[in-house]
């Protein structure tokens, strides 16, 4: 499966220098609309923390339950390399590029994934639609995936993973988004900077948010598409032979209309 990522100048460098793909928590999207909500309606009961005594309402229980799943990590990808929208938008004005990566090889579908990327389509919708059976069920299944250590996909959770995490206003379908999900505590990532053997690390964000690389397979890369604007093509070239992806290169808009068309750099 391939899939694409649009990433400014600098983020190409990290990544291709890292071998690196880097996930974030919901909080730290840039659209703060977008992240995991559950329902209030299943949690109709209030009692007292055996803990701390707190009177545990409904809302304050969902509102725990918004704040853990909030604790989970995404990385965005999309299907297609020459939306003009995101190019402006996410390629800093085509001063970046779109990497293509080979899902398979670098990972990104795997069962040790809270949701793999070939089931990480986002669905596009005017307004959500919450199902109040969802929030209670799944909060239980992320407790089992605490308690056991497991991160895995399960097909069973998918309608509820799904509308926590692949749900996006419609005014966002032009990204056709397929996400990535992997569940922090799976990883310690609050205790330590490097987890699983070296597969994840915890870096610091040009915004001071805190994002995890995970270390993709040699050869993931398979191509990178180089923005109109880009100035860093000859270090561009030698990190090509080196990482051995192709690099493909812009066709001046002036002789192919608006369209974003791009031909292999000889």
């Amino acid at each position: 499966m391939i899939i694409y990522k649009y990433v400014d100048a600098k983020t190409l460098d990290d990544i291709l220098s890292s071998n690196r793909v880097g996930f974030s928590h919901p909080r730290d999207f840039n659209d703060p609309f977008d992240r995991p909500r559950v329902s209030r309606q299943p949690y109709g009961s209030e009692y007292r923390s055996l803990f701390d005594g707190r009177l545990m309402t409904r809302e304050v229980q969902a509102e725990e339950a918004d704040a853990a799943w909030n604790e989970c990590a995404v990385s965005s990808f999309t299907r297609t390399h020459d939306n003009s929208l995101m190019w402006a938008h996410y390629a800093n004005k085509h001063t970046g590029a779109v990497i293509e990566i080979d899902a398979e090889k670098a990972g990104l579908m795997s069962k040790y994934l809270l949701i793999p990327v070939q089931f990480g389509s986002v669905v596009y919708m005017k307004r959500p639609v919450p199902d109040p059976g969802i929030a209670r069920g799944l909060s239980a299944m992320r407790q089992g995936v605490i308690k056991s250590g497991e991160n895995r996909f399960d097909i069973e959770n998918y309608a509820g993973l799904q509308r926590l995490f692949l749900t996006k206003a419609l005014s966002w379908a032009y990204e056709e988004e397929a996400r990535v999900v992997c569940d922090s505590f799976r990883y310690g990532w609050d205790e330590k900077n490097e987890s699983m053997g070296g597969l994840w690390n915890k870096f610091i964000k040009g915004d001071g948010s805190i994002g995890y690389g995970m270390r993709m397979s040699p050869g993931s890369v398979t191509r990178v598409f180089a923005g109109l604007r880009y100035k860093e093509l000859d270090g561009l070239r030698r990190r090509a032979e080196k990482l051995q992806f192709q690099i493909m290169r812009p066709v001046d808009q002036s002789s192919t209309g608006y369209e974003v068309h791009f031909e292999a750099d000889e």
